[in-house]
């Protein structure tokens, strides 16, 4: 959809400037931010065992290993708007609440995976226990490192902004990358029975919306500014998806897995699906949000895959009046 676009300059990777924006974000970051400590210092035997699911240990792996890849995130937007002050100065408070998520995430897996052997092992909390226990732990954590390195293997082949993207288009898809990923927390932590679980994503899920709603005010400062460039966001909207689709080799089977724990019923679907029109709609007007769900792909991630169908109006219309039991 974007690819005939002829490549900025660096100097024209620039937003509207609103410093006091900036300030205001991290005037609630300083307020409300939560103590990644108290998190590290729960421990492993605190885990409800009984409680967790295989789904809810697949997917919180699922999402450590995505936000495992923050520092190329990070990277990426700092090269992309470094003749932008404000967003340059956003980017480096989100991107520690982002370093805190992969860390209480990361933790937490490492934790559940150490109890779950010692658990199989008939292991307890215990001096006479400790030293075996230490070796599990450590022997998870490599693990984890060697998946974590691959996931940054991967990025560094496969993922990156698009050279040819405008300011107004990064804006906007990471706008929805945000929201996706606030969603997904919400949701799952309002699923999952395993209360540490659940308290570290309702924690995420509060930073993931703070940080969408400031790109999204972002976006609508550029559009106000020139609203000649609407047409080209819908055009790279049509090509949103979320990162973990060039990071994982098995994204689309964790991707499923990820749908399912956040949003086990039909009106659950249903639900999400009217929360992102609503979303896309609020920015970019109703006939052009139909338009990117309807020409784009968003049922295959943002790839351009012919073997998927595309969203047809008429569904999209019956998702959006119908009311599910």
């Amino acid at each position: 959809f974007t690819g005939g676009q002829a490549v900025l300059p660096p100097s024209g990777h620039r937003t509207v400037p609103s410093q006091d924006d900036v300030i205001a974000f991290y005037k609630t970051h300083e307020r409300i931010s939560w103590s990644l400590t108290e998190i590290l210092d729960i421990h492993w035997s605190e885990i409800d065992l009984d409680a967790i699911t295989p789904a809810d240990a697949y997917v919180a792996e699922s999402v450590m290993l995505i936000e495992g890849n923050s520092p190329d995130y990070v990277a990426n937007l700092i090269e992309y708007f470094q003749a932008d002050q404000d967003v340059c100065d956003f980017v480096m408070m989100w991107a520690i609440e982002e370093w805190k998520h992969y860390y209480a995430l990361r933790d937490y897996v490492t934790k559940l995976q150490t109890a779950l052997v010692a658990r199989s092992e008939k292991l307890v909390h215990s001096p006479d226990d400790a030293a075996r226990i230490a070796e599990i732990r450590a022997a998870v954590d490599r693990a984890l490192t060697d998946d974590i390195t691959a996931v940054r293997d991967n990025s560094s082949a496969n993922w990156g902004i698009p050279l040819h993207y405008t300011p107004q288009q990064v804006v906007a898809n990471t706008t929805f990358q945000e929201f996706v990923t606030a969603e997904f927390y919400r949701h799952h932590a309002r699923n999952t029975k395993e209360p540490v679980l659940a308290k570290i994503e309702t924690l995420l899920a509060k930073d993931e919306t703070r940080h969408e709603m400031f790109y999204e005010q972002k976006l609508q400062d550029c559009l106000a500014a020139e609203p000649e460039t609407l047409p080209s966001v819908i055009e790279a909207l049509k090509e949103f998806g979320m990162p973990g689709a060039q990071l994982l080799d098995d994204y689309d089977r964790r991707r499923a897995a990820m749908e399912q724990a956040a949003f086990p019923t039909l009106a659950d679907k249903k639900g999400a699906f009217v929360r992102i029109f609503g979303k896309m709609e609020r920015i970019v007007g109703h006939d052009n949000a139909m338009r990117v769900f309807t020409e784009g792909n968003y049922l295959s991630d943002g790839q351009d895959d012919p073997s998927r169908k595309k969203m047809r109006p008429e569904m999209i219309t019956r998702m959006l009046t119908r009311k599910l039991v």
